[in-house]
């Protein structure tokens, strides 16, 4: 992912926190993100992840967007299809957690 810096204004100013990603629903294709003040902010797939479909077709890559179709925890791996059935997988990615806010 990107990085992603909190936007909730404070005092007049925005907050700047790094945020990480907390929840991931698959079936809204919704991601939240939240910071260590607890401020949230909820974005689409389609906003965070821009992935397009490299499968080859009549020797062109197909090139059309790639939708999170599932979520596979046994494999650390996420499924990714294109309106044409094509399917990517990637691995998961793992975010850092600062020892500093752990529980």
């Amino acid at each position: 992912m990107e990085e992603r810096k909190c936007h909730t204004l404070v005092d007049g100013k925005e907050c700047g926190l790094d945020l990480l990603l907390v929840e991931r629903e698959l079936e809204t294709q919704v991601e939240t993100y939240e910071c260590a003040r607890g401020h949230r902010t909820e974005h689409l797939f389609a906003e965070v992840v821009k992935r397009t479909c490299t499968s080859f077709v009549d020797g062109k890559e197909c090139g059309l967007p790639l939708a999170l179709v599932q979520r596979e925890l046994e494999t650390a791996t996420e499924v990714y299809e294109c309106p044409l059935d094509h399917r990517t997988y990637v691995p998961l990615e793992t975010e850092d957690i600062d020892p500093e806010f752990s529980i």
